[in-house]
């Protein structure tokens, strides 16, 4: 199997939300010129061996859209190139609340060649606490018939936990097929254990809601490979940033994702990062005491959130540690349910097994 090399552009800094948990505080006129995009582009192809046989270039932010001229530009351009053997992706991140006709137009014409990822968070309550007062801007609908097999990311935040059921539900009710949820993490969004605990409440009826509903893909917090815990594999990053990603930010200086680029941290952090981590070393992005975890294989801390959270690329925060355990265990259980209900004693004794040698 090929190699997938992806670039991140980020287009601009701008944004027009002001998001509860946004790690991306500046608001600076920052902005990728289309040759720098270019130029970008075409040194990075100029660099590849053969054994990547897909290209996927992704449009960050910010906001997006906010240069969607740079955007159509660049694509259409992109699309008279020659990548022989190669295929082209490409995707660009939006809060979908500046998508107007003449953007919907152009997409949708384009809709195979291009996709755009919606971030929104939830049922309509949801997504006003989170972002901006913003529902009302965003068309959902318009995602879900125009790329049906993208999912939406979720952000999930102390303020909106209480209603975690209420916005999976929501967006599977407008044709959503798959969700990725995340829990807001960063120095400026606090957890309680209050907080934690109604995390757990909320996954269970989503177990329930689940149950009830075989047909529909569970989202992603419920659907880890929980058989995974018995694999005791290499030591690994949880991504491949640094490496077959690379992010480049609006001057075109390069950086390992945009986690670690200035779009995010200041820019002497971000320098920093780029010279001393070893992005290739992967004993960096374990510290001894989750190697002792036996949720290792499982885990998937972010080494960027972890840099930015504790300056150490191998040290998840306290908190992700807890919230993970919470997740594990609402997987086990709801794997195990299903189990029961199809008669499945081989997966139940499984299941049983891994839960009995697990003291979380």
């Amino acid at each position: 199997m090929g190699k997938t090399k992806c670039i991140m552009l980020i287009v601009t800094y701008k944004c027009n939300l002001n998001c509860v948990y946004c790690y991306e505080p500046k608001k600076l006129a920052h902005r990728m010129t289309i040759d720098t995009a270019k130029n970008v582009i075409m040194s990075q192809l100029a660099s590849l061996d053969s054994e990547y046989d897909k290209i996927e270039i992704q449009f960050m932010g910010g906001e997006p859209l906010i240069e969607y001229n740079l955007i159509k530009e660049l694509s259409e351009w992109l699309w008279t190139q020659d990548w022989g053997q190669r295929e082209l992706v490409l995707f660009a991140s939006t809060n979908g609340t500046l998508l107007d006709d003449e953007m919907k137009a152009w997409f949708s014409k384009n809709n195979d060649r291009i996709v755009l990822g919606l971030s929104f968070d939830g049922n309509a309550l949801m997504q006003n606490v989170n972002r901006s007062h913003s529902s009302n801007y965003v068309d959902v609908d318009y995602f879900s018939s125009t790329w049906p097999n993208q999912s939406i990311k979720m952000t999930v935040s102390p303020y909106t936990v209480s209603s975690l059921s209420e916005g999976v539900t929501f967006l599977h009710s407008k044709g959503v097929k798959y969700i990725i949820a995340d829990l807001a993490t960063g120095n400026k969004v606090k957890w309680t254990v209050d907080s934690l605990e109604m995390y757990s409440h909320q996954l269970n009826k989503l177990i329930d809601f689940y149950l009830k509903n075989p047909n529909i893909s569970p989202f992603s917090l419920l659907n880890l490979d929980i058989y995974s815990v018995a694999r005791r594999q290499d030591i690994r990053k949880s991504c491949s940033c640094g490496e077959d990603l690379t992010c480049f930010d609006w001057d075109g200086k390069p950086y390992a994702c945009h986690l670690f680029s200035p779009v995010t941290m200041p820019l002497e952090q971000a320098i920093r990062a780029r010279e001393e981590i070893d992005f290739h070393n992967y004993n960096l992005f374990m510290s001894p005491k989750c190697n002792n975890c036996v949720l290792v294989e499982l885990c998937n801390s972010c080494p960027g959130m972890n840099y930015i959270c504790s300056g150490d690329v191998s040290q998840p925060s306290l908190f992700h540690c807890r919230a993970f355990k919470i997740e594990f265990a609402a997987n086990c259980k709801f794997q195990l349910h299903k189990a029961y209900m199809s008669g499945d004693n081989a997966i139940i004794n499984r299941i049983s097994r891994i839960v009995n040698n697990i003291k979380l």
